[in-house]
């Protein structure tokens, strides 16, 4: 092949990438995100990256890269629709029951309004697009170039700010966008190793109502004792923070037999602190609250009195959170029955044990930390493809994946439980484009329903929910393949 062609079909596979970068998350356990095209959601990402000529082994399993027989890029575009149902009550730090209200002509909560959405709790979830994109390019008989756009972690979920929820949450979005380069060497003809690396950019916003009175009332301040009321004033706390951090992942891949190709891969936990600022939208009664002088009595403001060292700026001031991105470890077997058959297997751990709590800092203060104390976690594929004629291949999956989350820690952020992923697929290949071939695939998440009795930290009230979450979720993928 001639340099100027392989130069233009280089920045072919370079431009399919760089479309991908506009992202929003498709979800699994946690705030996690799968990092396949359509084929690999197709079969429930049974078999990880090991299937023939895979161009997502770029980031999924480096190694793998040095079996793909030619260029290919390929770009993905998911359509992820999530939905989140709460059944339950919800009581403030006194244990009186917390409607829904309506909201008033400033968008907060009008407590004082004799009007009562009385619905159950209100429904979260969202609709996103997610693109992603892989290029792999052999160097030679033995190595092979990497480059992917993935966006390993992503969560949306969206309460009402009326709901009976806005004390837990009403907004959270949580996005890492991912830049990697790997490389692979085939050992010999049954054994190859890889690595590579990621830089990433990661973005954090969450929002939720603060009640500062009912915050006073379950402090263990001077202020003790005094019985405030609940919903008087409004102050909705806004956070946005983001990030540029970097890790390394690796893999090695072997063939025992001509028919069997067995894969473990490894993605290093990343250190990710993210940094921005906060702000409190609030009402004049909440804002003096935050700064004037406490009418209760004390040398400092309400907020201050409360919590000795605690100021709130509710004109805005800077934060960070602390949101690491845990390690990850898969081993993946493919095996063909025939030229028509080939079904693949996997097994992957996630270390989410990692994740003790969100806690927000400014000026070296905390302004509030959230336990999570999530668990390690274990996710199964099992899934296949079937040649149906030389053009048309089907696919299906199954895969079902641990929730990290406690039910003595979850709240309506994530409120997930175990999942089983149900997936179906097809690819056809285009004889009048040599090279391209086009795939789509069809995912349904089950969701347990899980548990929501949890109470909220003091600085943010104490109120607690005791009820019930039921999620779904539904995914589209559509990969454009092409191989030069």
């Amino acid at each position: 092949m001639n340099n100027k062609k392989q130069h233009v079909q280089v920045l072919l596979g370079l431009a399919l990438i760089g479309g991908a970068m506009v992202n929003a998350p498709a979800q699994a356990g946690g705030f996690s995100t799968p990092t396949y095209g359509a084929p690999g959601w197709g079969r429930a990402f049974a078999g990880g990256s090991l299937f023939k000529n895979d161009p997502s082994s770029a980031y999924n399993n480096p190694a793998a890269m040095a079996f793909v027989e030619h260029n290919v890029a390929q770009f993905t575009v998911d359509y992820a629709r999530i939905k989140i149902k709460y059944k339950g009550d919800a009581s403030d730090y006194a244990g009186n029951p917390i409607s829904n209200t309506p909201l008033d002509a400033n968008g907060f909560p009008d407590v004082a309004s004799t009007t009562v959405n009385n619905n159950d709790g209100g429904q979260g979830g969202f609709t996103a697009w997610l693109p992603t994109g892989f290029m792999v390019m052999p160097l030679g008989d033995r190595f092979a170039f990497g480059l992917s756009q993935v966006v390993p972690q992503g969560m949306r979920s969206t309460w009402d700010q009326d709901s009976k929820l806005r004390d837990f949450a009403v907004d959270t979005k949580i996005e890492t966008v991912g830049l990697t380069g790997s490389l692979s060497f085939k050992v010999n003809d049954q054994f190859s190793i890889g690595g590579g690396v990621i830089v990433q950019h990661s973005k954090g916003f969450v929002s939720q109502n603060v009640d500062l009175l009912s915050a006073a009332a379950v402090s263990d301040s001077v202020l003790g004792g005094i019985n405030f009321p609940s919903d008087v004033g409004n102050a909705l706390m806004r956070v946005k923070v983001d990030n540029i951090s970097a890790g390394w992942f690796t893999g090695i891949v072997w063939k025992p037999t001509e028919r069997d190709t067995l894969g473990l891969n490894y993605h290093a936990k990343i250190k990710n602190k993210m940094t921005g600022k906060y702000n409190i939208y609030a009402d004049q009664f909440s804002y003096n609250l935050m700064t004037q002088p406490s009418p209760f009595g004390g040398s400092g403001t309400l907020v201050n009195t409360a919590y000795p060292g605690l100021e709130l700026a509710p004109d805005g001031a800077h934060a960070s959170v602390q949101l690491d991105i845990p390690a990850t470890a898969g081993l993946d077997w493919v095996h063909q029955f025939n030229d028509r058959f080939t079904m693949g297997a996997s097994v992957t751990w996630t270390e989410w044990s990692s994740f003790k709590d969100l806690t927000l800092e400014s000026g070296g203060t905390t302004i509030v930390s959230i336990p999570y104390n999530y668990k390690n976690t274990w996710m199964y594929s099992l899934g296949g493809d079937y040649r149906l004629t030389d053009e048309l291949t089907l696919r299906a999956g199954v895969a079902l994946d641990q929730t990290p989350t406690r039910n003595s820690t979850r709240d309506p952020r994530i409120p997930d439980g175990d999942r089983t992923f149900l997936s179906l697929g097809a690819g056809y290949d285009v004889k009048a484009i040599k090279g391209l071939s086009l795939d789509l695939a069809y995912s349904h998440q089950f969701v347990q329903e899980v548990k929501l009795k949890t109470q909220n930290v003091d600085r943010l009230g104490g109120a607690s929910l005791n009820g019930k979450a039921e999620s779904s979720g539904d995914v589209v993928s559509v990969s454009a393949t092409y191989a030069f």
